[in-house]
Protein backbone atom coordinates (compact mmCIF):
# COMPACT_ATOMS: atom_id res chain seq x y z
CA UNK A 1 0.00 0.00 0.00
CA UNK A 2 1.18 3.09 -1.05
CA UNK A 3 1.29 6.23 1.39
CA UNK A 4 -0.77 8.04 -0.48
CA UNK A 5 -3.64 5.01 0.17
CA UNK A 6 -2.55 5.23 3.87
CA UNK A 7 -3.48 8.45 4.44
CA UNK A 8 -6.51 8.47 2.79
CA UNK A 9 -7.61 5.40 4.87
CA UNK A 10 -6.94 6.98 7.87
CA UNK A 11 -8.92 10.38 6.51
CA UNK A 12 -11.53 7.93 5.35
CA UNK A 13 -11.72 6.18 9.20
CA UNK A 14 -11.40 9.55 11.24
CA UNK A 15 -14.08 10.85 9.09
CA UNK A 16 -16.74 7.48 9.53
CA UNK A 17 -15.50 7.79 13.41
CA UNK A 18 -18.86 7.61 15.30
CA UNK A 19 -17.10 8.97 18.74
CA UNK A 20 -16.86 12.28 20.19
CA UNK A 21 -15.39 14.02 17.03
CA UNK A 22 -18.67 13.19 14.88
CA UNK A 23 -20.58 14.46 17.64
CA UNK A 24 -19.29 17.94 17.37
CA UNK A 25 -19.06 17.09 13.33
CA UNK A 26 -15.78 17.15 12.98
CA UNK A 27 -14.74 16.32 8.95
CA UNK A 28 -10.71 15.92 8.71
CA UNK A 29 -10.35 18.00 5.09
CA UNK A 30 -6.66 17.14 4.63
CA UNK A 31 -3.90 14.76 5.45
CA UNK A 32 -0.21 14.41 4.27
CA UNK A 33 2.85 13.17 6.28
CA UNK A 34 2.66 15.39 10.15
CA UNK A 35 0.48 17.45 8.81
CA UNK A 36 -3.64 17.47 9.17
CA UNK A 37 -6.34 20.12 8.57
CA UNK A 38 -10.14 19.31 9.55
CA UNK A 39 -13.09 21.60 10.03
CA UNK A 40 -16.15 22.28 11.84
CA UNK A 41 -19.63 23.50 10.65
CA UNK A 42 -21.39 25.26 13.56
CA UNK A 43 -24.24 24.75 14.91
CA UNK A 44 -26.46 27.44 17.51
CA UNK A 45 -25.24 24.90 20.06
CA UNK A 46 -21.46 25.48 19.72
CA UNK A 47 -22.10 29.10 20.67
CA UNK A 48 -21.60 30.25 24.64
CA UNK A 49 -24.19 32.57 26.17
CA UNK A 50 -22.79 35.90 24.93
CA UNK A 51 -23.05 34.15 20.58
CA UNK A 52 -19.26 33.32 20.94
CA UNK A 53 -17.73 30.20 19.87
CA UNK A 54 -17.18 28.23 23.05
CA UNK A 55 -13.55 28.05 23.76
CA UNK A 56 -14.10 23.91 24.93
CA UNK A 57 -14.99 23.44 21.26
CA UNK A 58 -12.18 25.18 19.67
CA UNK A 59 -10.04 22.89 22.16
CA UNK A 60 -11.34 19.71 21.56
CA UNK A 61 -11.29 20.98 17.67
CA UNK A 62 -7.36 21.58 17.84
CA UNK A 63 -7.44 18.10 20.09
CA UNK A 64 -8.69 16.08 17.17
CA UNK A 65 -6.87 17.93 14.45
CA UNK A 66 -3.46 17.51 16.36
CA UNK A 67 -4.46 14.14 16.98
CA UNK A 68 -5.49 13.24 13.79
CA UNK A 69 -1.99 14.79 12.53
CA UNK A 70 0.23 12.50 14.73
CA UNK A 71 -1.63 9.11 13.55
CA UNK A 72 -0.14 10.06 10.27
CA UNK A 73 2.81 8.18 11.24
CA UNK A 74 1.34 5.38 11.70
CA UNK A 75 0.83 5.27 15.43
CA UNK A 76 -2.32 5.69 18.05
CA UNK A 77 -1.53 8.37 20.70
CA UNK A 78 -2.94 9.98 23.64
CA UNK A 79 -3.06 13.59 24.42
CA UNK A 80 -0.40 14.50 27.30
CA UNK A 81 -0.43 18.19 27.16
CA UNK A 82 -1.95 21.04 25.70
CA UNK A 83 -1.37 24.69 25.60
CA UNK A 84 -3.93 26.59 23.91
CA UNK A 85 -4.18 30.88 23.95
CA UNK A 86 -7.41 32.28 22.67
CA UNK A 87 -6.23 35.15 20.41
CA UNK A 88 -10.14 36.51 19.22
CA UNK A 89 -13.46 35.95 19.90
CA UNK A 90 -15.35 33.55 17.75
CA UNK A 91 -18.33 35.63 16.35
CA UNK A 92 -20.55 35.14 13.42
CA UNK A 93 -18.46 31.93 12.60
CA UNK A 94 -20.12 29.24 10.43
CA UNK A 95 -16.89 27.26 9.90
CA UNK A 96 -14.05 26.70 11.82
CA UNK A 97 -10.79 25.50 9.95
CA UNK A 98 -7.98 23.77 12.05
CA UNK A 99 -4.61 23.16 10.84
CA UNK A 100 -2.03 21.02 12.74
CA UNK A 101 1.84 20.95 11.94
CA UNK A 102 4.61 19.46 13.43
CA UNK A 103 6.62 20.73 15.87
CA UNK A 104 9.07 17.80 16.71
CA UNK A 105 8.38 14.25 16.24
CA UNK A 106 10.82 11.62 18.76
CA UNK A 107 9.93 7.72 19.01
CA UNK A 108 7.43 8.12 21.97
CA UNK A 109 6.08 12.25 21.89
CA UNK A 110 4.70 14.51 19.37
CA UNK A 111 4.14 17.89 19.40
CA UNK A 112 2.06 19.61 17.12
CA UNK A 113 1.52 23.30 16.53
CA UNK A 114 -2.49 23.42 15.86
CA UNK A 115 -4.10 27.27 14.26
CA UNK A 116 -7.77 27.35 14.10
CA UNK A 117 -9.74 30.29 11.67
CA UNK A 118 -12.71 30.96 10.98
CA UNK A 119 -14.43 31.38 7.59
CA UNK A 120 -13.21 34.95 6.83
CA UNK A 121 -9.55 33.15 7.91
CA UNK A 122 -9.64 35.19 11.65
CA UNK A 123 -7.40 33.41 13.94
CA UNK A 124 -8.88 32.08 16.69
CA UNK A 125 -6.58 30.31 18.47
CA UNK A 126 -3.16 28.68 18.32
CA UNK A 127 -2.32 25.30 20.27
CA UNK A 128 0.51 23.74 21.22
CA UNK A 129 -0.24 19.75 21.11
CA UNK A 130 1.54 17.10 22.97
CA UNK A 131 0.37 13.17 22.04
CA UNK A 132 2.61 10.26 23.40
CA UNK A 133 2.64 7.05 21.09
CA UNK A 134 0.57 4.28 22.32
CA UNK A 135 0.71 1.46 19.44
CA UNK A 136 0.44 1.29 15.39
CA UNK A 137 -2.39 1.88 13.52
CA UNK A 138 -3.48 -1.03 12.17
CA UNK A 139 -5.80 -0.21 9.37
CA UNK A 140 -3.11 1.85 7.82
CA UNK A 141 -0.38 -0.81 7.29
CA UNK A 142 -3.37 -3.66 5.82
Amino acid sequence: MTEDEKLERLKNARNEDKGFARYINVETIALDEGMAQGKIEMRPEFNNAQLIVHGGLLFALADDVGGTAARTYGHNVVTVNANIEYLNPGIGVETLYAKATVLSKGRKILRFKVEVEDQMKNLLCIATMTYAVKSQVSHMHE
